[in-house]
């Protein structure tokens, strides 16, 4: 089974759960209306429609069609059962919204059922199907890895493991390998040795997997390079691909230049940096509109009355790129409390710390004093979800002791954040805490979706309601 036969293969999952979702929509109606024939109309079809483009937002978000390397029958079934329930959300949604004609609660709980059953059902049987096909011959692969160290060992393993993918593993060489020193033809003329004897028949083989070992047991270059003559698929996996923390790459093309980038990073997607911006600007307005517009005057009131100085402070802070921009918060300390301590290193807020102002402890505990940020969500510097943004003091010396410390402004700095609703919020004197939220902050970045930030934002609410012990 070849690359294109793999997307096939997750192509075939996709087109499975369409049809699914089609056949239990309308099986829907018909059991909902007594198993009288329905009348269908443009409205139902409106409704459909926005269902399939529903399941394609979810499940793209759950990433349910990728091919992943780590990827376990119950995590994708647990994947497909949380895009489920999206599903029967949305519809929901749209009945509550549109009620220009009435959906029984039979209608939603019938749809419901139907998919809950179907979908992972199909998606078992199609695993099946494609072992059951590659035992018996059709779409497998005769393969060959060549290299040794632990990517070999661990691309061998994958291969076993992952049956349905179509690859019989002939043979895993892992010894030196050289070139027979007949030169007279050129590469072609020469044969690969393992030791002190020929590489097998290479004709009865469809497909070579060099996987390149740091070590240096053989030279990649001239391996292909005799490889090439024949007529086998010849294939790559570099050493570097260990780099990424979450084992995840995405290559491209740049002109007649293959790049591939070691760390995966599903927001330089431009569709899903604009999702992501449009939900921003909704969500803040709707929090400056509904909420903000008369919390920020009862805040102030209270602020002015506790402490003489300004409602607002404003801090230089580095966003995305590293690039400096003012970080808008209630103020919670006294206008003189200075923020460099003797030994000129910044100074976090600490439990107790005498800085802060009995409102700004109240603030800072509710997290309410983080609120004007929805002003630089607005502008674009910020964004809801996203690494929590340090001040500039900080970061210069973060840098020093933490490795990957700047990773993390490879995404736009966010009002809450995954390491936050982790439980990695506050005082991050000790390094080992800076590092666990620097790793979760990337982790973030890696693994953005758009059902990952609503979870992020459910969370922190319920954090504030109750309550955060790291939250002072």
């Amino acid at each position: 089974m070849n690359i294109s036969s793999r997307s096939f293969f997750y192509f075939t999952h996709a087109v499975t759960d369409l049809v699914i979702l089609v056949v239990s929509f309308f099986a829907a109606i018909y059991i909902s209306d007594d198993f009288q024939l329905h009348h269908i109309a443009l409205y139902d079809l409106g409704f459909l429609l926005f269902l399939l483009c529903g399941w394609h937002f979810t499940a793209r978000s759950n990433r349910l069609y990728e091919d992943k390397v780590r990827e376990n029958q119950m995590r994708e079934l647990f994947k497909t059962l949380n895009t489920i329930l999206w599903q029967i959300m949305l519809a929901i949604l749209f009945i509550f919204v549109i009620k220009e004609k009435e959906y029984s609660r039979t209608f939603v709980f019938t749809y419901g059922i139907l998919l809950g059953f179907l979908i992972p059902l199909s998606k078992i049987t199609l695993k099946r199907v494609y072992i059951l096909l590659y035992r018996n011959g059709y779409l497998r692969k005769r393969a060959l890895v060549i290299g040794g160290g632990e990517n070999g060992q661990a691309f061998c393993k994958y291969l076993r493991e992952n049956k349905y993918y179509g690859y019989e593993l002939v043979r895993f060489i892992h010894g030196e390998l050289q070139l027979s020193n007949d030169d007279t033809q050129g590469y072609a003329g020469r044969t690969l040795m393992v030791g002190d004897r020929p590489l097998p028949d290479i004709n009865e083989i469809d497909e070579v997997f060099i996987t390149e070992s740091p070590d240096g047991h053989f030279n990649t270059r001239e391996i292909a390079s005799v490889l090439s003559s024949h007529a086998v698929r010849l294939r790559i996996i570099p050493s570097m691909f260990n780099m990424s923390s979450s084992g995840m790459y995405s290559f491209s093309m740049l002109g007649g230049f293959p790049l591939l980038s070691v760390r995966n990073e599903p927001l330089e997607d431009v569709y899903n940096r604009a999702a992501k911006r449009a939900f921003d600007v909704f969500f803040s307005l709707f929090v400056l509109v509904f909420i903000c517009s008369w919390l920020f005057p009862i805040i102030a009131i209270a602020i002015k009355l506790n402490s003489p100085g300004p409602i607002f402070y404003r801090q230089e802070r580095w966003g995305k790129r590293n690039r400096p921009f003012l970080c808008y918060k209630f103020r919670s300390m006294y206008v003189k409390a200075p923020n460099i301590s003797t030994e000129g290193k910044f100074q976090q807020a600490t439990k107790e710390d005498p800085r802060i102002t009995k409102v700004g402890k109240f603030l800072r505990k509710s997290s309410l004093d983080e609120f004007p940020q929805f002003l630089n969500v607005l502008s674009g510097e910020m964004s809801v979800v996203g690494p929590r943004p340090h001040a500039s003091l900080m970061n210069i010396e973060s840098t020093h002791y933490v490795k990957n410390y700047l990773v993390r402004h490879q995404a736009k700095p966010g009002i809450t954040g995954w390491a936050q609703v982790n439980g990695l919020r506050g005082e991050s004197a000790d390094p080992n805490l800076l590092k666990a939220r620097i790793q979760h902050d990337i982790w973030y970045i890696e693994h953005w979706s758009f059902l990952l930030d609503l979870k992020i934002i459910f969370l922190t609410f319920w954090r504030m309601v109750i309550g955060d012990k790291q939250a002072y």
